[in-house]
């Protein structure tokens, strides 16, 4: 994709792009006994969410992740019930952010970029993590694909959040440590970068993304070199 001198506005996943989620696998790892146990149902969470969009049968993320996460115990031969499983769930609320994160939203504030989010978790989840992590007032806009009822990386999800911020797909540039977010956001016609968070990789049978960097900082770095 060709890189335009206009700055385009900028699309943030949440989980794991910006939010640190090893609270969040410590719990989960913990529940299922299991130090793959956090791999094995994160997999199946997106999996099913996907499912969701295929059979057009939509439930909300912490749905999905509860389902997924029982799943993950019977798979494991592992017993636990359902206050056991809200209990490690509830952990993704209070997850705080990388320590590169505020200093490379507040660069790219200060240079002119517009700046907002796009996740598969719920309103009130999203509303509670950006609260809780200081971010909130970096986002002109907290976007979450349960407005659309739609998940990522389902193209429409991609091209709804082009139309709440009034501008082309073309004008948007996605930021995500996942290399299935990039894909989709890719194939709707956004530009895209990935960061490089650990244990992370691109999909190399997509698109090659137009940056990468290892934080938030370093991207908010190259950006403002690219579009000053």
């Amino acid at each position: 994709m060709t890189i335009q001198k206009t700055k385009p506005v900028l699309i943030f996943d949440v989980n794991e792009t910006l939010l640190d989620m090893t609270p969040l696998k410590t719990s989960v790892n913990a529940l299922l006994d299991n130090e793959q146990g956090f791999r094995i149902w994160f997999g199946m969470l997106l999996h099913y969410s996907t499912v969701s969009n295929s059979i057009n049968e939509y439930h909300d993320f912490g749905t999905i992740a509860g389902a997924t996460l029982t799943m993950a115990a019977t798979s494991m031969n592992k017993k636990v019930n359902e206050d056991e499983i809200k209990e490690a769930l509830s952990t993704i609320k209070t997850l705080q952010a990388y320590p590169d994160v505020e200093k490379g939203l507040q660069l790219l504030k200060d240079n002119g970029f517009r700046l907002a989010t796009l996740t598969n978790s719920p309103p009130h989840a999203l509303k509670q993590q950006l609260i809780n992590s200081n971010l909130t007032l970096y986002f002109e806009q907290a976007l979450s694909i349960d407005s659309l009822k739609k998940y990522k990386p389902a193209a429409e999800t991609y091209l709804w959040a082009a139309k709440e911020l009034a501008v082309k797909p073309e004008e948007m540039l996605m930021i995500a440590a996942h290399g299935w977010d990039l894909a989709g956001a890719s194939h709707a016609g956004l530009a895209t970068c990935f960061i490089a968070r650990e244990g992370q990789s691109l999909y190399t049978l997509s698109s090659k993304p137009d940056f990468e960097a290892n934080d938030i900082l370093a991207i908010a770095e190259q950006l403002v070199a690219a579009y000053n």
